[in-house]
């Protein structure tokens, strides 16, 4: 009885794993450029980082690629045309979001990180706290840097600052390297 059973259970997940529908027809080339050109509208610079011409991945951030991965990251950010950085000494190209109903992230993005670095000697480090570090009565905010970025997040929710500080300093989108790397188990001779 027990075998039975089995092979019943077996049989019936390959039946539940073969599709009975057959594939549908490829489409036409008119159906074919109008996908393209849906999908091409749905998709904007900031959902393809790794896209040629949208926001290249060339290993620095760009305002793209860093809505991107606030964006995967569930912080869901929105462009806040309305707001302007509170921090005008800083150079770089600002970028001002809005994450959840009441956060600021004001973002500076430098051409690379040696940049970045000489410009935030222009901050006053006590008015800044790091995601890891609780704030004071004082609300501050919290200080974010990654290669050629430097995030001001307003938050006072300390699993937000953690979140937007994670999606920042994994860092920002890699170049893909056309050079591969011979296995060496397979190419040595036994």
């Amino acid at each position: 009885m027990r075998i039975l059973t089995i092979a019943l259970g077996v049989v019936g997940l390959s039946a539940c794993s073969k599709s009975a529908a057959p594939p549908p027809p490829p489409p036409s080339a008119s159906e074919a450029g109008q996908a393209g050109q849906d999908a091409q509208a749905a998709t904007t610079p900031a959902a393809a980082p790794g896209a040629r011409s949208a926001c290249p991945a060339t290993g620095h951030w760009a305002a793209c690629s860093l809505v991107y991965h606030l964006d995967r990251a569930g912080l869901a950010p929105r462009p806040d045309s309305g707001a302007s950085p509170a921090e005008h000494e800083l150079g770089g190209q600002p970028l001002m979001l809005k994450i959840g109903e009441r956060a600021l992230l004001e973002l500076h993005i430098y051409p690379d990180s040696a940049a970045r670095a000489a410009d935030e000697k222009k901050l006053n480090r006590a008015d800044f706290v790091s995601a890891s570090t609780p704030q004071t009565m004082r609300r501050e905010r919290t200080l974010i840097e990654s290669d050629n970025v430097i995030g001001l997040l307003t938050s006072l929710n300390d699993h937000q600052r953690e979140r937007v500080s994670d999606a920042i300093t994994a860092g920002p989108p890699q170049p893909e390297h056309a050079v591969k790397i011979a296995n060496p188990a397979k190419s040595s001779p036994r």
